[in-house]
């Protein structure tokens, strides 16, 4: 969907206003300029001179525009995907569009991040991690490897059984949120209970505007494809074994002393539970 010809154009504030819309253009659908301005961190001034910024004579009139533009089903993004390939040249193809997402994620990382992600594992008493829908693959990965250090990993479901798994956070715990393409209201209330624990937040995310104004001690940014296109999952898994690798390093004895406990058990019990 091309809201926006010229961005290049646009002041920083504005242009953070044009990121979040093509990222979330129907939930831009029920907000006032207020609730823009706040979500964003800008002054409800940018918003209001920001329509006319990029072409339109209010919010209204761009909001008329945005109904009449193509929806972004999961159909239509796969379609758009793959309306551009060929079984020829997928490999390449998608090769290169990995190699561009890690470019772009590689952009947004700041030195120090991932020892700083490592430390909060390290010290936490225990790690919740809340990874809705595709992200829950993820979430299994990071489970798998991080309890092979003897770190104690609780899942956050999804729904009001939610609150049964949150009330027992403390100051102690660190949550970390998997929220690709939109926030939904289970991480609104994770966030919120967090703060009230004292509990500290990370945040892995493919919208921009996330990085901003949440009570998050540190936050991931992951490049995972253009609106309305099929989203890949490769810069959020490479992200997943970069913290296990951080975690390790951090407590390396610890670490590697597990996995011999690991080995020595497997070799123990081979007879009765052979592998494969």
């Amino acid at each position: 969907m091309n809201l926006f010809a010229k961005k290049e154009q646009l002041s920083p504030g504005h242009l953070k206003i044009a990121d979040f819309i093509e990222r979330h253009p129907e939930e831009l659908l029920f907000m006032t300029e207020q609730e823009i301005a706040d979500r964003l961190g800008v002054s409800i001034a940018t918003v209001s001179r920001f329509w006319r910024a990029v072409g339109y004579d209010n919010a209204k009139a761009f909001k008329i525009r945005l109904r009449t533009s193509a929806d972004t089903t999961p159909a239509l993004k796969l379609n758009k995907t793959i309306s551009r390939l060929d079984t020829d040249s997928l490999p390449v193809q998608m090769l290169e569009t990995s190699v561009q997402h890690l470019q772009d994620t590689l952009s947004h990382m700041k030195q120090g991040e991932l020892e700083q992600a490592a430390a909060l594992l390290t010290e936490a008493r225990r790690l919740y991690i809340y990874a809705p829908g595709p992200s829950a693959g993820l979430a299994e990965l990071l489970s798998f490897r991080l309890s092979r250090f003897g770190m104690s990993i609780i899942r956050l479901e999804g729904g009001h059984e939610l609150l049964e798994t949150l009330m027992h956070m403390n100051q102690e715990d660190v949550v970390l949120l998997m929220c690709f393409t939109r926030l939904l209201p289970e991480a609104e209330v994770i966030l919120d209970y967090t703060r009230e624990a004292g509990s500290r937040a990370m945040l892995v995310t493919d919208r921009e505007d996330l990085l901003y104004g949440l009570p998050v001690s540190l936050s991931f940014y992951v490049s995972r494809g253009e609106l309305g296109e099929f989203h890949s999952m490769v810069t959020p898994l490479l992200l997943m074994e970069q913290l296990v690798l951080a975690v390790g390093l951090k407590q390396k004895e610890h670490a590697l002393t597990n996995l011999e406990r690991l080995t020595e058990l497997r070799g123990r019990y081979a007879d009765k539970l052979p592998r494969g």
